[in-house]
């Protein structure tokens, strides 16, 4: 791992961090409240060399003196305290600790309690009683080495002829000097420190759960990670939307979704040279990973650049496309399949212009076989003529139904929820895929976090007001389009004045004042209508405001009423159908 990846992974995980560090210095605190207060209490006594003089600073008498420390938490010690204090050995509670100060000849005494009385009688009565205890060893000491009566003496000096000179009279002595004090403060748990501690601890946590989520993530968490799991690029990446849909955020994610769709099409329409793309089918590993509302809204990109298009619920089992759309399901793919009515009546009108949708009907009993049918693929062929073709399909790995419905149609884009498809199923989709030959046309990265800058978000955020201001726009013209469905005008009449400025319309320089046709994009005959060659005009500041909320591209389409079928220009069963 290079340091670029750490801080990657740092900033994609920061929350784990953030957590660890609250939760590690909660725990520090609570160690603080919960453990008991410890108090401290120090006192110095001065270590002298005896004998015919008191000498100060012998190297002897401190390394002697470094050989009584350890007596200091002794039972003898502790008598001498509880027969000073006048109380049971057994009452002195606490630690006692003695050491001999680095550099000097002073000996410090520290005793440790849970209240500071006790502490400073400890530390007073501990320096006292090991004086005490060294000075009755030094004394013993002493009259074990003084020779016994009749022990042969040297002829010059008379010192015993076994013992050193001066062995007899030097030794060491502990004079107390500085009393204890009584600490006002405990000395331990130390808060702060504590707190620290818990916090380190807690990012060093985090950030080893970070390192083994890393290790043992089987999602899918990037786009680089498309092209190897699927052999494809990614068409778009398609941001996580808001389901309550208020803030400016949401409105951020729904324009940037909006350009997301725009770009899958332009993706799909340059996904093929040599074999035209008319149906597309779209779906997914499993359920919930958003293949239907990817399906409506590119169905909408689709109609909204003049594109004819047809959205057919190819999921049998469990169809949403008529919910979505808010049109009434009864009647779809399943009784034209049977025979039951004509496609011409199934197929239902949306309030978005070029949209048209074909629902799932009834559920049959053997979906995969009808999806299977010959009946289909002349359906398709058909449809196709007229319209550009969009199959919202089952998901691949619970049932068969997309794999027997990808054979018939020209190809199939494959939703791949962010953070929630598991690397192993994208792979087991593929393979699937692949028995049967299906086209994957490419892949759509669904529920893609805004904040991600690896995944391509990066500049949508800085420029997010561009964004959000083309969105206004959008809705500025969907309201005027709304106004001039309204007063039975045509909303190329509100920019008739810049179009004269201009030099007005092709057809009206050309003199042509009577009517003209109108055919399909496509070229195909799917219907004609007689439009007059001149326009009303009328001054944009002549028509008042209507403030008019837009529908979100990704909302559910509202039934429209019946209107003129000679206004519609569109496919003949379709115009057959206008009329409820």
């Amino acid at each position: 791992m290079t340091v670029l990846d750490l801080i990657t992974l740092i900033r994609r995980g920061w929350k784990y961090l953030f957590l660890g560090v609250v939760l590690g210095a909660l725990a520090g605190f609570g160690y603080g409240l919960v453990a008991t207060p410890v108090y401290s209490s120090q006192a110095t006594g001065f270590i002298a060399a005896t004998g015919t003089s008191v000498v100060a600073g012998s190297d002897e008498a401190v390394a002697r003196a470094g050989a009584y420390m350890p007596l200091i938490d002794s039972s003898q010690v502790r008598d001498e305290i509880a027969k000073d204090a006048g109380v049971p050995a057994s009452e002195l509670h606490g630690t006692l600790s003695a050491r001999v100060v680095p550099g000097s000849t002073l000996v410090e005494v520290t005793a440790n309690a849970s209240d500071p009385r006790s502490a400073l009688k400890l530390a007073n009565g501990a320096l006292h009683a090991l004086a005490k205890v060294v000075a009755h060893i030094e004394e013993v000491a002493g009259a074990a080495a003084t020779p016994a009566p009749g022990t042969p003496t040297t002829a010059t000096t008379g010192t015993p002829a076994t013992a050193t000179t001066g062995a007899a009279t030097d030794g060491i002595a502990i004079v107390p000097m500085d009393e204890a004090v009584a600490p006002t403060r405990p000395s331990a748990p130390n808060k702060p420190l504590a707190i620290g501690l818990g916090a380190l601890a807690g990012l060093v946590f985090g950030l080893i759960v970070m390192l083994l989520r890393r290790a043992l993530d089987v999602r899918v968490r990037a786009h680089t990670d498309i092209p190897a799991l699927v052999g494809t690029g990614v068409l778009g990446r398609v941001p996580k939307l808001d389901r309550r849909r208020r803030g400016k955020k949401d409105a951020l994610a729904r324009a940037v979704a909006h350009e997301a769709y725009r770009q899958i099409r332009t993706g799909l329409r340059f996904s093929s040279v040599d074999q035209e793309v008319r149906v597309v089918m779209v779906t997914s590993a499993n359920l919930g990973e958003g293949k239907s509302e990817v399906a409506r809204s590119l169905a909408r990109a689709l109609a909204e650049s003049g594109q004819r298009t047809l959205v057919i619920d190819g999921d049998l089992r469990r169809p949403t496309v008529a919910t979505g759309f808010e049109i009434d399901g009864a009647v779809g793919l399943s009784e034209v399949l049977s025979g039951q009515v004509p496609v011409a009546s199934a197929i239902q009108r949306t309030a978005d212009p070029n949209l048209f949708v074909l629902p799932a009907g009834g559920i049959p009993p053997n979906p995969s076989e009808m999806l299977g049918s010959s009946a289909l693929q002349h359906l398709l062929a058909e449809l196709r003529r007229d319209f550009y073709i969009v199959v919202d399909a089952p998901p691949v790995l619970p049932v068969t139904d997309a794999s027997v419905l990808s054979t018939v149609v020209d190809g199939l884009v494959f939703v791949v929820a962010m953070g929630r498809t598991r690397r192993s199923e994208v792979v087991e989709t593929r393979t699937l895929l692949a028995q049967t030959r299906a086209r994957i046309l490419g892949v759509v990265l669904n529920m893609v976090s805004l904040r991600g800058g690896d995944n391509g978000y990066g500049y949508y955020q800085k420029n997010s007001r561009y964004y959000v201001q083309s969105r206004r726009a959008e809705e500025d013209e969907d309201a005027i389009a709304e106004f001039a469905a309204m007063a039975n005008l045509s909303p190329a009449s509100f920019d008739a004045p810049q179009e004269a400025a201009a030099g007005g319309r092709d057809d009206e320089a050309a003199g042509d004042g009577g009517p003209r046709e109108v055919r399909d994009d496509d070229g195909t005959d799917g219907g004609v209508a007689l439009v007059p060659a001149t326009r009303p005009r009328l001054h944009r500041t002549a028509v008042p405001r209507v403030p008019i909320t837009s529908r979100a591209q990704d909302e559910p389409a509202e039934p429209v009423g019946p209107e003129d079928p000679s206004a519609v220009v569109g496919p003949r069963y379709a115009r057959r159908n206008s009329q409820p």
